[in-house]
């Protein structure tokens, strides 16, 4: 995947409001989801122990992973809250890649 790769994600209409979709990107999996009527895109991984964040809850703009609870910044990707009952660890602390959203006529995409 080289730099500067517009990924479609699909119209608006397919993703309403408070869904996730899974997209591949080469060696990479990217979670997209519609936050409140805001398409927000990261990395599909978990830095803990690499739970898919697309199945995690979207709370308040930040997104809970499902496998042990850790919480990141949708917008920033910054590490909100560590896995449940453990420390901030440094494979957390960097949190988790955000990815660009373009809207071009009714078309998402995610900029990689």
């Amino acid at each position: 995947m080289s730099r500067g790769t517009r990924l479609r994600v699909g119209t608006a209409a397919e993703l309403p409001p408070g869904t996730a979709r899974r997209l591949s990107a080469g060696d990479r999996w990217i979670a997209v989801f519609n936050a409140g009527g805001t398409v927000l895109a990261v990395d599909d991984r978990c830095p803990h122990e690499g739970g898919r964040l697309s199945l995690g809850s979207v709370e308040a703009g930040a997104i809970r992973c499902p496998v042990h609870g850790a919480c990141f910044d949708l917008r920033t990707g910054r590490t909100l809250e560590p896995p449940a009952g453990e420390p901030l660890t440094p494979a957390l602390e960097p949190g988790i890649r955000v990815y660009p959203v373009r809207v071009i006529g009714d078309e998402l995409y995610v900029d990689l």
